[in-house]
């Protein structure tokens, strides 16, 4: 029987198993210099952000046929009933980001019809009461997208009318004091994606001019130095998606020129050496999403050309190699969990570790799917959770 100290060396397996799965096939790679800029503005696409309460339900927002934040959340912290769409107001001119910042509140940012980000909050007291909407300033041409750093702070992202990186940030965490617009430098054609290293170091991403994924960081956590723009080359066709696997490596997402869906990951956590793109197949439509299992196994969802929703995930398969047990990781072939959607998806896991996908069905109303248990490949069946209604 194994011993505890054959499942120490399994969970390691694992770890090492994932950073060494990638292809050693690359992508055309440019040589690095900085993108240049060619204008973009972002069209609307009514594609839905979640995100879970304090209270462990999940809350759904999007911009509304009105231009005002709407949004939906689950009647109790197990999935099951919703409540009726209720609306926020403001004038948003782009899809919302959500996220709970260091107290557990959700805060809703977008983009206003001034060009400036525009933010509103939960009451620390009460998760169904919300603050009234508060400019951030700048002005930028892509949705805008938030992150927690290190020490509790949020600090939001967006692309600027001069296409570089823009940045700012909480004075301290749960502040309603922010500090100036800075800008990271670099030129980006789709909007930012940022994730946490392991380290706490926050690092963006962005397609530049020339369709290579490029990436900025942290120098140290909390920092407000960054390094520059360094290419990870690739020749990408929708924004990125970030997402750090069970060994806490950066996976970084998105369609290649061929409509696959490709990958590229960190060689070790926290560090600045890639693993070359490889190719997940498939023929995606949209951004992709992706998210951890409950199993700590990576879950990637996109529109495919039938416009249901497909994903693909990783696959651990164990052999006793002498005295220890080896895990390999690989990815599975894709599978329709069918419906027909119209948006990019959202996913965000459930309080009890179950994975639920949210987007825009053909009738314009916002659809979900979930996991009929922990890192299950069961599915329940697509339900709607209506529209908003101005």
């Amino acid at each position: 029987m194994p011993t505890d100290e054959d499942a120490v060396r399994t969970s390691a397996r694992i770890a090492a198993a994932i950073a060494l799965c990638a292809s050693v096939a690359f992508l055309p790679t440019p040589a690095a210099t900085a993108p240049t800029y060619a204008a973009k503005l972002l069209s609307v696409g009514k594609t839905p952000s979640a995100a879970r309460n304090s209270d462990g339900a999940l809350e759904v927002s999007v911009a509304g046929p009105d231009s005002a934040l709407w949004h939906v959340r689950q009647a109790t912290s197990q999935p099951g009933s919703w409540s009726a769409w209720s609306s926020l107001g403001g004038v948003v001119t782009s899809d919302p980001s959500v996220i709970a910042g260091s107290g557990g509140q959700l805060e809703v940012f977008a983009r206003g019809s001034d060009d400036a980000v525009w933010h509103v909050s939960q009451e620390a007291a009460n998760p169904r009461g919300w603050s009234v909407w508060a400019s951030l300033g700048g002005r930028i041409t892509s949705g805008p997208v938030a992150a927690l750093d290190a020490d509790g702070r949020l600090e939001v992202f967006a692309r600027g009318t001069d296409g570089a990186l823009w940045h700012t940030l909480q004075n301290s965490p749960d502040s309603q004091d922010w500090s100036v617009w800075s800008s990271l430098g670099g030129r980006i054609t789709s909007d930012p994606v940022v994730t946490r290293n392991a380290d706490g170091r926050l690092e963006a991403f962005a397609r530049g001019t020339e369709n290579a994924l490029w990436h900025t960081w942290q120098d140290s956590p909390n920092s407000q130095g960054w390094s520059g723009w360094s290419s990870l080359g690739g020749r990408i066709t929708s924004d990125p998606a970030a997402a750090r696997d069970s060994g806490r490596r950066v996976e970084v997402f998105a369609r290649g020129t061929d409509g696959a869906l490709w990958r590229t990951s960190q060689r070790a956590p926290g560090s600045a050496n890639w693993l070359g793109w490889s190719s997940l197949g498939g023929s995606i439509t949209s951004d992709p999403a992706a998210a951890l299992d409950a199993d700590g196994r990576l879950e990637v969802f996109a529109r495919g050309t039938d416009n249901a929703l497909w994903h693909v995930w990783q696959e651990v398969t164990y052999a006793r190699h002498q005295y220890e047990i080896v895990a390999t990781v690989s990815w599975s072939a894709w599978a329709s969990l069918g419906g027909g959607i119209l948006s990019d998806p959202a996913v965000a896991p459930n309080s009890d570790g179950t994975l639920e996908v949210f987007a825009r069905g053909t009738d314009n109303a916002f659809w979900h799917i979930g996991q009929t248990a922990p890192h299950s490949r069961g599915w329940s069946g697509w339900a709607s959770l209506g529209r908003p209604r101005s």
